[in-house]
């Protein structure tokens, strides 16, 4: 990766603007900026991997055209890249609505993604980086006060998330980072549901701290090790939580 695009990976890591957790994941590594359309998808999307639009939610063209002083056009390509990124289902003449996960659905991401993130953490750690190495301590440092703050689930999935994304941005693979960011987004409110208590964070901080470890030593077998133990942590949490609640 190129400095300037290090330089971005370690702003964006930081960054905590309106948009951002969307927009992210699609500037990081870049220099474009957000199209028209881009920009509204952003906005959606934050407020789908918030939950701020519920799970099987109708979103209604019209009332974002208005909301956002446009014509229901730049609507319409938003919708479409937000369904791209499987977080939108379009549905012919009706419309289109948060996507809303079963159970099965999100085992199956969930694998998929381990068998890709294995393949970053061996990466990474291979290549071990001083420029990654210098922006996961920064991150790592950030986690620390959000794993004790009973209110920071949200705030420490998403960093988390962007973690793994500047990981997968040094990996040196272009599809493997596309692949990654993709799931991602559709992972987000998942991930960050199965962060929801303190101990599950400050397990989940505990792990990285040794991830880090393994990335500076060179260690491609422990880092992967690692990953892949946060991630099984983490589904079996995810799933307990849907489960009790009876969304499964």
């Amino acid at each position: 990766m190129e400095p300037s695009a290090i330089t971005r990976s370690s702003a964006f890591l930081q960054a905590n603007d309106e948009g951002s957790a969307t927009s992210f994941r699609w500037l990081l590594g870049q220099s474009k900026t957000l199209t028209l359309p881009e920009q509204i998808a952003a906005h959606v999307g934050d407020r789908i991997l918030s939950s701020a639009i519920e799970p099987g939610e109708w979103i209604r063209e019209q009332d974002l055209a208005d909301e956002f002083a446009v014509s229901r056009s730049p609507v319409r390509e938003a919708m479409r890249l937000l369904e791209k990124e499987g977080i939108v289902r379009i549905h012919p003449r009706r419309g289109a609505q948060a996507t809303q996960l079963s159970l099965k659905e999100i085992e199956d991401l969930q694998e998929v993604r381990q068998a890709l993130v294995r393949v970053v953490a061996r990466r990474v750690a291979s290549q071990s980086s001083p420029e990654l190495v210098a922006i996961l301590e920064a991150g790592v440092a950030q986690l620390a006060p959000l794993a004790e703050d009973p209110a920071g689930g949200d705030a420490f999935g998403e960093t988390l998330s962007r973690l793994t994304l500047c990981c997968a941005a040094h990996s040196g693979n272009d599809r493997l980072f596309t692949l990654i960011t993709s799931l991602s987004l559709q992972m987000s409110r998942y991930t960050r549901l199965g962060l929801r208590s303190v101990e599950r964070r400050k397990r989940s901080l505990a792990l990285w701290r040794k991830s880090l470890q393994a990335i500076r030593k060179g260690d491609a077998d422990e880092a992967e090790r690692l990953w892949a133990a946060r991630l099984d942590e983490n589904s079996a949490e995810i799933r307990r939580q849907l489960k009790d609640s009876g969304a499964a």
